[in-house]
């Protein structure tokens, strides 16, 4: 078979070279493009100056951030030492709470992993500091991990809510949830360790018991009932197991205070054995149901107990009916409101100067409003006994302070078993704590930030400092007292509410 090829096509005509053409002549440069063009680079240098300024920035953050980190990692590591040493020696009580320990160290190290996260997530941002909404996540997580804690964690906590002015409103508007709304305990529980306490069922005791709780703390539920002859009473039950946990704290807080028992100017052993007193008699019904009976006489209204439904875990009173401080104080109108602090005021003094029975635990979950505006006092689990010689010294050391007779002051603090080794730094600080108690104080006018933060550093400048145990819990009354005061600066004056109870007290 033949093949066919197609014919191929001819070549191309061949194109002649063409010279290629001059060059056009040269331009003198134009002055106004040259202004132009650096208007138009302006913005690109302001742009890359900013950018320069901002990385510089964000690298100091990061350096002190990382500068913080390291400091805290020798701390944590510097602690962890002591926890360990302490949880090695079988001979003290923190070798049982190292469990409890551990989950303590646990839960700070998330908070403070969350911290440092925000702070970074900050920087990043070239912000200084952190947002409202960053300090609310971390008081949130505080609240929830205090309150799955329970025990002595959420005790701290409690008293933190009361100083907005020191920890900020944000802070403590989610702690004072720790006040009573701590996960309750399954009501079978409940009622198995009153059925166990009391030796009888239920329904041979009360003639109606609730299982929902009307509060649930961090070291007890109280339940509404009714006796068999129909009186209105509220059952207060010792959470199951939280003997351990406050045991476990109070090992934990003691190898605490050992460890760090040289830092300057803070009493820690004296803060750790006081505190772990007060703790441990708030799980003593038999007492608080007697501080009921001496609390009976006082100004305000307060439970009754029936003994023949409680024991040293549970504790039956009468119910009182009315609303908690904070919401009271946060609808009434400015004169009742300011009325009603006074009232407050007017009877924390009485009990610390002329009674000598003092509620020792007075955060305002623990106070009422009665329908008719009346105060009403709750759980005295932990109170505080002042002698005559001491509330007398008290009254002595307010009226020094109150006429700038510091050397009376400095002797009246010797009395009470204040040491310092500088004492007038210690008059200073104790002026400045009641300077709200002087003639002619109006609180609303005080700048109670300021006199904070000066307390605060004056606090630090101690030396050597040693404060008698009474204190410890005096302290937090007095400092609960100035919270509320500083938050809603009431247009009173402390000094016309307490001089008659000045006066008794040294007479």
């Amino acid at each position: 078979m033949m093949s066919f090829d197609p014919p191929k096509p001819p070549p191309p005509p061949s194109i002649p070279d063409v010279p290629a053409p001059p060059p056009p002549p040269s331009l003198p440069p134009l002055p106004k493009r040259e202004a132009t063009l650096d208007q138009l680079l302006q913005p690109l240098r302001e742009t890359a100056s900013e950018t320069v300024r901002l990385l510089k920035h964000l690298g100091s953050r990061i350096d002190a951030f990382s500068l913080d980190l390291a400091r805290d990692v020798g701390a944590v590591t510097r602690d962890a030492q002591a926890f360990a040493t302490a949880a090695r020696d079988k001979t003290t009580t923190f070798y049982r709470a190292t469990p409890r320990a551990a989950k303590l160290a646990q839960a700070g190290a998330a908070l403070l992993a969350r911290h440092r996260w925000l702070r970074l997530a900050a920087a990043a941002r070239g912000e200084a500091g952190l947002r409202e909404e960053d300090h609310r996540d971390l008081a949130r997580r505080t609240a929830t991990m205090a309150a799955q804690l329970r025990g002595g964690i959420a005790k701290l906590g409690q008293l933190a809510s009361c100083r907005p002015d020191l920890i900020g409103p944000i802070w403590a508007r989610e702690l004072a949830a720790l006040q009573d709304d701590v996960p309750p305990i399954d009501a079978a529980e409940i009622r198995a360790r009153i059925e166990a306490e009391l030796g009888a069922p239920i329904s041979e005791l009360f003639a109606a018991f609730d299982d929902v709780p009307l509060a649930a703390a961090s070291l007890a539920q109280v339940h509404a009932a009714f006796l068999p002859d129909g009186t209105a009473v509220v059952v207060k039950v010792q959470v199951p197991g939280i003997e351990d946990i406050i045991d476990a704290d109070i090992a934990a807080l003691r190898a605490i205070a050992g460890a760090f028992a040289e830092l300057p100017g803070v009493d820690l052993p004296t803060l750790a054995d006081e505190l772990s007193r007060a703790l441990a008699a708030e799980l003593d019904y038999v007492a608080e149901a007697a501080a009921l009976r001496a609390f009976g006489i006082s100004g305000v209204r307060v439970p009754l107990p029936f003994e023949a439904v409680s024991s040293r875990r549970v504790l039956t009173m009468t119910r009182i009916d009315g609303e908690r401080l904070i919401p009271s104080l946060d609808r009434m109108a400015p004169a009742e409101r300011d009325q009603l602090l006074a009232d407050l005021v007017s009877e924390v003094a009485a009990q610390i100067l002329v009674r000598g029975h003092v509620h020792a635990d007075p955060h305002p979950g623990n106070f009422l409003v009665t329908p008719e505006g009346k105060l009403a006092m709750l759980d005295f689990g932990c109170t505080l006994e002042l002698g005559p010689a001491e509330r007398a010294a008290y009254a002595r050391l307010v009226l020094a302070i109150a006429g700038a007779n510091h050397t009376a002051a400095a002797a009246e603090l010797a009395i009470l078993g204040f040491d310092a080794d500088a004492p007038e730094q210690l008059v200073e600080l104790t002026a400045a704590l009641i300077g709200a108690m002087r003639p002619g104080t109006e609180v609303s006018e005080l700048d109670w930030e300021t006199a904070f933060a000066t307390q605060i550093a004056q606090a630090k400048q101690l030396r050597g400092l040693t404060i008698p145990r009474s204190f410890v819990l005096l302290g937090r009354v007095l400092a609960t007292i100035a919270g509320l005061l500083a938050t809603y600066k009431p247009k009173i004056q402390i000094h016309p509410l307490i001089v008659r109870h000045l006066a008794a007290a040294i007479a």
